[in-house]
């Protein structure tokens, strides 16, 4: 039996909607803002001249970043989409998603005979697809290593986008039967169980990019990892807040890298 799977398949919480994983929009609009002409003497000539808004190119603004994050937008930028391995238009495989927009899935998507599929433009990950038995047993195929820093961008997406959504329902704490402040136990379980995802989930990325060699991302997942551990094992509520929060700062600083790099 053939059972297609989100990125969730990674142990992310939420299953991605398919095409929909990490497919920003990121339009740099070009405007041009006009002040009044001014007269400038030049070599005895009048020259007018119009002030004008400075478009950065991607390239500027990865020069802009830390050397850290940098270095691994550059890592990001430069990712391909391996050209071997594609699914043949009449694979039964394209008929399992369509994109949301409803454009042409040979258009917007690409499928590889191991199982996983890619958006076209961003190159995001978006399904993984694999056997099981009746029972419902089996597990996808790793990707490949030219399909790695694809499946590295979703989970960072998914885990930016989700962060802490278990938290929002509960707030951290609450009144006990004799109205004293206490912390909340619904609260503490949701955010004990989004810090092992999020390990669980860096650790994955950091496996990937010792594979590749990528040693500013292998730094970058050591250092998170190290947060959502810290944590995970403190006592006291604000400073395991404030680790957690480190953690996902993280996540989103890289987030936004890997849009830049891919816009």
């Amino acid at each position: 039996m053939k059972i297609t799977h989100g990125i969730s398949a990674f142990t992310i919480t939420s299953a991605l909607i398919l095409a929909g994983c990490g497919a920003k929009e990121t339009t740099d609009k070009k405007e041009e803002t006009v002040v009044q002409a001014s007269d400038v003497i030049k070599d005895k000539e009048v020259v007018h001249t119009k002030e004008k808004e400075v478009i950065h190119t991607k390239e500027e603004k990865l020069a802009e970043l830390s050397s850290t994050y940098k270095e691994m937008g550059k890592y990001f930028a430069e990712w391909q989409l391996p050209k071997d391995g594609i699914l043949p238009k009449d694979d039964p495989q394209w008929n399992e998603t369509e994109p949301l927009d409803g454009s042409d899935p040979h258009e917007a998507f690409v499928y590889y005979d191991n199982g996983y599929g890619f958006d076209k433009r961003t190159g995001y990950n978006f399904v993984i697809a694999y056997d099981t038995d009746d029972e419902g047993n089996g597990k996808p195929k790793p990707p490949t290593p030219d399909q790695r820093v694809g499946v590295i961008m979703a989970i960072i997406d998914e885990m930016a986008q989700d962060g802490d959504h278990v938290l929002d329902s509960d707030p951290m704490y609450i009144k006990d039967a004799n109205g004293k402040k206490i912390l909340n136990q619904t609260f503490m379980e949701n955010l004990k169980a989004d810090i092992n995802n999020s390990i669980d989930n860096l650790s994955k990325v950091r496996d990937f990019a010792q594979k590749d060699h990528a040693e500013p991302l292998e730094a970058w997942a050591n250092e998170t990892i190290s947060f959502f551990l810290g944590a995970n094992k403190t006592v006291n509520i604000k400073d395991g807040w404030q680790l957690y929060s480190k953690g996902m700062d993280n996540i989103e600083q890289l987030n936004k890298t890997i849009e830049m790099a891919r816009s």
